[in-house]
């Protein structure tokens, strides 16, 4: 009970921040002028973003393919779209705690019934995204440093940004020798978490050492993350809005850091909000950004709809199986071979 009420404090929380945020893009903005700009928008661009945001899920499928290919578990490269698909949609649609890594950790541990393996993947994928977001960014605000030197707040705290994103990427680096050291303390060994943890540890060693997978993962992670600023670039030209790639390869990968923290509700706010702060020495108006942070946002949310119709059509492990259902049929995962 005390458990469920502090998640419902914290939700509520985090409910308030995202509302109060909201509030303030409100007042900066006049409601009139954010609907004229749908008359201006180049909406064949807008298409193209869409079209982008589609590569992306491949993209991103793709590189958690490989890794488990690594891992020796050969899972078809079209259930890990439908898988990936599926995760964007819960992520997107559900009010819960629930994110689309822990729906992709739950549907590969379903298919495999190696828990280990499910969580390593999903964890090896998402850090070398971010490995790949933390240095485009890091690049970009070496390029465009001079615009933000006006603004010493907003320059320090992108720069606060990609130190704290640097520290997480240490510590991800260094987490099998931190859960070794953790397995070491005199702790009681409820339901086995130190044989559970030594497996998890035993499949990161693993990824961290296969170099030549660990390579392709991170070369694709930077297309990804390229692909992702591209989508927000061609929306800023669908708006007409003097921004350069540069600094779109900037403000990008900041909102996405600051999205991480978990105060925001579905991270609604944290994207326009850091748009605003970062375009403001620009000279670009609040309006134009709310534009283009709601248009990205709405892209986004309409590409994770498929991952609703797979979801309806096959359920969580493509076998119209759900959450809570039974799911001991020995399914078995057809070689890669057969994709």
């Amino acid at each position: 009970m005390r458990q469920r009420g502090g998640r419902s404090w914290w939700r509520l929380v985090r409910i308030v921040v995202t509302l109060a945020l909201l509030g303030w893009l409100i007042i900066q903005v006049d409601v009139a002028e954010l609907v004229a700009l749908g008359g201006i928008v180049v909406w064949p661009l807008v298409v193209l973003a869409v079209a982008l945001q589609v590569v992306g899920v491949f993209l991103s499928a793709f590189k958690w393919w490989l890794v488990l290919q690594g891992s020796r578990q050969a899972v078809p490269y079209l259930w890990a779209v439908q898988a990936y698909f599926i995760g964007q949609f819960f992520n997107n649609f559900l009010p819960t705690m629930i994110g689309g890594d822990a729906i992709r950790v739950y549907q590969l541990s379903q298919r495999t019934k190696r828990p280990a393996i499910a969580l390593a993947s999903v964890f090896i994928e998402r850090v070398t995204g971010f490995l790949a977001l933390t240095v485009i960014g890091a690049v970009a605000l070496g390029l465009t440093f001079p615009a933000l030197q006006a603004v010493p707040a907003v320059l320090w705290a992108t720069v606060g940004c990609f130190v704290v994103a640097a520290a997480g990427l240490y510590v991800a680096a260094f987490a099998p020798g931190l859960a070794r050291l953790l397995m070491r303390a005199p702790l009681p060994n409820v339901a086995d978490w130190r044989g559970k943890l030594s497996k998890l540890v035993q499949m990161l060693t693993g990824a961290y050492t296969n170099r030549r997978t660990l390579v392709l993962v991170i070369l694709l992670s930077f297309a990804y993350q390229l692909s992702w600023i591209g989508l927000n670039y061609t929306v800023i030209r669908s708006l007409a809005l003097p921004v350069s790639f540069g600094f779109t390869a900037l403000m990008v990968p900041v909102s996405d850091i600051v999205g991480l923290v978990p105060i925001f509700f579905n991270n609604i706010g944290a994207r326009s909000g850091t748009f605003v702060v970062l375009l403001n020495p620009l000279g670009i108006a609040p309006v134009s950004v709310i534009a283009l942070s709601m248009i990205v946002y709405l892209i986004r949310m309409a590409v994770s709809c498929v991952g609703g119709i797979l979801y309806i059509v096959g359920g969580l492990t493509g076998t119209h199986q759900r959450l809570g259902a039974n799911t001991g049929s020995g399914h078995q995962p057809r070689p890669a071979s057969q994709v």
